[in-house]
């Protein structure tokens, strides 16, 4: 009798680790390869992290911690969104896990039922939809172009509902990957205040913070408390 695969087990792969595996298998092989496949800082971690690591690691008792993260690293992260951003964030509301990969499926998980609609604009992190599609959660594509910034408008949620049903998720990332542009302060307030009106759950992908010029990058939570906020220390 034939093994029945799942269909979630079915989604196409992740093809920026395909390319960065033959990168290396090149490099190993004595090939000069320049890296540009994944999105990570090409310098090593900060000497205070790394002296800190090492104190944790030679005097520490290593263990399981609470479910949604160590408190003093909860209230540092609430700290941060009250120093850099001026938001009263309250610690409650900060969940710490393994990557933001992690983050992005439990966030997910609490938000979506198998069979809703959540729109992402393309060209945007094709993990998005690798995720949502493992989820049994129906991807609305939102083609993009120069005239909205590659970036989600109301008036593009309006014709994807329209053309195809209501819309319970949106995913926004400020500054983008790839096409690093920010949604404007006016154009994100106004995404915000449709989503609230119409029901749809607005995740914010802010894992580029900090890597913005001209003008700084600003939260989903400074116009609504209702969004699903996603952040990294990767970058």
């Amino acid at each position: 009798m034939a093994l029945k695969l799942a269909r979630r087990g079915q989604i196409p792969p992740f093809i920026v680790m395909d390319v960065m595996r033959a990168a290396n298998q090149r490099e190993a092989a004595g090939d000069d390869v320049l890296h540009l496949e994944v999105g990570q800082p090409g310098t090593g971690a900060p000497r205070r992290v790394v002296a800190a690591a090492q104190a944790a690691l030679a005097g520490d008792k290593l263990g399981y911690t609470d479910a949604l993260g160590i408190p003093p690293l909860r209230r540092r992260i609430a700290g941060h969104y009250r120093d850099f951003y001026g938001l009263d964030v309250p610690v409650e509301r900060v969940v710490v896990t393994t990557g933001s990969s992690g983050a992005f499926i439990l966030g997910f998980l609490a938000a979506f039922e198998a069979g809703d609609r959540v729109a992402l604009v393309s060209p945007g992190y094709p993990a998005y939809r690798n995720i949502l599609q493992a989820l049994g959660v129906e991807v609305v594509n939102i083609e993009s172009g120069p005239k909205t910034r590659f970036q989600p408008s109301v008036e593009l949620l309006d014709k994807a509902a329209a053309d195809g049903g209501a819309l319970d998720g949106l995913i926004v990332a400020s500054p983008s990957n790839p096409a690093g542009t920010m949604v404007p302060t006016a154009a994100f307030e106004a995404l915000a205040a449709h989503c609230e009106s119409t029901g749809i759950r607005l995740i914010s992908d802010e894992i580029y913070h900090g890597i913005s010029y001209g003008a700084p990058a600003v939260s989903a939570l400074e116009f609504t408390g209702r969004a699903i906020i996603v952040n990294s220390f990767s970058k």
